[in-house]
Order: C-alpha cells, then sequence, then structure tokens
C-alpha cells in the first residue's frame, strides 16, 4: 500500500526525535526486531512527512528530523576501486553511499540520500567526523568528497 492524494492521515503517536531513537507516548521503542519493522513501513506522506503504512491502512508518525540515521562510515578498498559503507542506527542492512547525495544543513550536519534515494538520512556526530576524513576543499572553496579519485560535491541546503 501506498500514499497517495491529498487524504487526511492520523496520527500513529510515534515520535522520533533529532538522534533517531523512537518513542509510542513516553515509552521508548528500543526492541531490534519492532525497530526493523517500522523502518520497513515507513513511506514519505505529501508534504515530506513521514508516515507508516501497512495492510491496516497508514497514520504519521512525528518526526524531529528524520528517522534515518548514519551511526557509522567504512571505506572499504579493493584493487579496482572505493566504496562507502554506511551503517544505518536501528537497520541492519548496510547501505552503500551515493556521494552525489551527501549535503550539508542547518548547524552543518551532514545528510544524504538512502534506500536508492528514497529517503534522507543524517549523519551522527561520529559518522560525521569519519566522513570528513574523506572531504577535501577545491581550490575553488568548494568541498569534496573523494571517493576513487573523484571529487564529488557537497551541496549546501
Amino acid at each position: 500500500m501506498s500514499l497517495h492524494g491529498d487524504e487526511q492521515l492520523k496520527p500513529c503517536g510515534i515520535y522520533v526525535d533529532a538522534d533517531g531513537e523512537w518513542y509510542h507516548g513516553e515509552n521508548r521503542i528500543f526492541r531490534p526486531e519492532i525497530l526493523e519493522l517500522l523502518y520497513q513501513k515507513i513511506e514519505v506522506a505529501p508534504g515530506g512527512q513521514y508516515a507508516l503504512v501497512d495492510t491496516n491502512g497508514k497514520c504519521l508518525i512525528e518526526v524531529a528530523d528524520t528517522p534515518f540515521i548514519v551511526s557509522r562510515v567504512d571505506l572499504e578498498k579493493s584493487e579496482t576501486e572505493e566504496k562507502v559503507i554506511l551503517g544505518l542506527k536501528h537497520i541492519a542492512k548496510r547501505e552503500i553511499l551515493d556521494p552525489g547525495t551527501l549535503s550539508v544543513g542547518e548547524d552543518n550536519v551532514m545528510y544524504c540520500r538512502i534506500l536508492d534515494g528514497r529517503f534522507k538520512a543524517r549523519f551522527s556526530r561520529p559518522a560525521y567526523y569519519q566522513i570528513a576524513e574523506l572531504i577535501e576543499e577545491a581550490p575553488t572553496g568548494e568541498f569534496l568528497v573523494m571517493i576513487n579519485g573523484i571529487g564529488y560535491p557537497v551541496s549546501v541546503e
């Protein structure tokens, strides 16, 4: 089931804070299997809000920034190429960074797009420092993330 049209969605009573911690009411959701299931049910609703969607319908979740947090950055090198692998908070599957999606927002918070570009993910402070090791300043003053000898510009939101 996906989101369509301008239908009015009701709140789920779920909140995700800026650090990617999930709450139902005042209670923190911490069980890994429940968090994995919730992430499988997220879609972006009209207007950029987030919703949970399943066979019973859909409802809006309240999100401080984005529910997706990059918690770890690893550079994997082979003889022929480099890849940046992202660890996401509360999600077991790791993601390969699309360096063309890196951006910096307010307060120098780093973001990228994940899951085939469908969602925006915020870098945690440790992950920010890990990705910063790959960033160089070009003579033009532009910042580039260097992978495989190619400089990918980090856009500013």
